[in-house]
């Protein structure tokens, strides 16, 4: 069982070192408007669709020089193009249609549902990596607090060399806000609001794909197993 596993872990490592195209999703060729859940935001080689409640406001595309192009209260500051907002508990799906995809970067703020003053962190962004067996990969990292006039700005945020370097059937990225009891929670009252733009990802060349999923078929079944024994 020990040596099937290593061999599993050694063609996914295999797999992960192929030919792989690099993209940057930054929504520059895009007009700014709202989303409702279920939405394509963007099509490249990756595919941004908005996560939420499809008859409602979950997502918007915003120009952060314009400010009429702000849909909500306090928008963050430090982004003058074009940015992806996530509103109302609603998130941004990934996916490569059929092939993997990784994330390895991206900026994020808060988007407040209005000017808010004080040294607390209101919660995390989260970004999910959806595994072939269903299981899926956190990661996530503070808003920060808002500046002395309320704002919340932009931050960079490389994800873990772990994370980077796995590819998924697709990527979730969402917020939740902390609880009077610490956790970090999604559904919020539709104030689990974010903003990213300039998501680093990587999809596999036609030449890897069998590779890598046949690799990742291997880990599922393998961990399956494991979890039957």
């Amino acid at each position: 069982m020990m040596k099937l596993m290593k061999k599993a872990l050694a063609l996914a490592a295999l797999a992960a070192c192929g030919t792989a195209s690099a993209g940057l999703l930054t929504f520059e060729d895009l007009t700014p408007t709202i989303y409702a859940g279920g939405e394509l935001v963007s099509q490249t080689d990756v595919r941004a669709t908005v996560l939420g409640d499809p008859s409602g406001l979950a997502g918007a595309l915003t120009n952060g020089a314009d400010p009429l192009s702000c849909f909500v209260t306090a928008c963050p500051v430090g982004n003058d193009s074009n940015y992806f907002a996530g509103l109302n508990d609603g998130g941004l799906n990934l996916s490569a249609g059929g092939r993997f995809v990784s994330l390895k970067s991206l900026d994020f703020s808060f988007v407040g549902p209005m000017p808010i003053t004080g040294l607390a962190n209101f919660g995390r962004l989260v970004v999910e990596g959806l595994g072939l067996d269903g299981a899926s990969v956190f990661e996530s990292r503070e808003f920060g607090a808002a500046d002395a006039n309320g704002n919340f700005s932009f931050a960079s945020w490389d994800l873990s060399a772990g994370f980077a370097s796995t590819w998924f059937s697709g990527v979730n990225v969402y917020a939740c806000l902390y609880t009077a009891n610490g956790d970090c929670e999604n559904p919020a009252g539709n104030q689990a609001q974010f903003a990213v733009d300039n998501l680093a990802y990587a999809v596999p060349e036609p030449s890897s794909i069998a590779l890598v999923g046949l690799s990742l078929a291997g880990l599922a079944a393998l961990r399956r197993r494991r979890s039957s024994i």
